[in-house]
């Protein structure tokens, strides 16, 4: 039946795992599969990472910005949307400094973590990071209204 000592040591050690298998009771595997869904949740809405990513668009946000003042798109724009633009840029600032506070005073451990997210930090990261784009999309929608004006002039 079998040809080599190591065909019959493969066939050993898989009936011993079928058998094993077969002992753990389908409620076990139930209860890791939802223990492993919630972990990976959990790592998604971490605080400490929702605040790398905010800080990330954040960077991405003020490169674009450094580019429309330096190709004069900013110069161009009308004092309202400047105005509109630094309010809101200051407030989001500020509630990215208020946010990283909070999320630097819970990096005591997992337990920590987990109640910060039971408190509502990375729901506030997540409205954080909305406005973040929701700034970038202004400032893209800005840029092409100002291009869009200054090419029609030369229809």
């Amino acid at each position: 039946m079998f040809s080599t000592l190591q065909e019959y040591h493969q066939a050993i050690i898989s009936a011993a795992w079928m058998i094993t298998l077969s002992l753990i009771p389908q409620d076990l595997v139930r209860a890791g599969a939802i223990l492993l869904g919630f972990l990976i949740c959990l790592q998604t809405i971490r605080p400490r990472i929702l605040m790398k990513t905010l800080q990330l668009r954040l960077s991405s946000l003020e490169e674009k910005l450094q580019d429309a003042v330096d190709t004069g798109i900013m110069r161009r724009s009308d004092t309202s949307f400047i105005n509109q633009f630094v309010r809101d840029m200051g407030r989001i600032r500020y509630m990215i400094f208020d946010l990283h506070e909070r999320t630097l005073m819970t990096s005591g451990g997992i337990f920590q973590e987990m109640k910060a997210v039971w408190e509502g930090l990375s729901l506030e990261i997540n409205e954080c990071i909305r406005d973040v784009d929701a700034l970038e999309r202004n400032l893209e929608i800005n840029r092409a209204k100002i291009l869009k004006n200054h090419y029609h002039l030369w229809r």
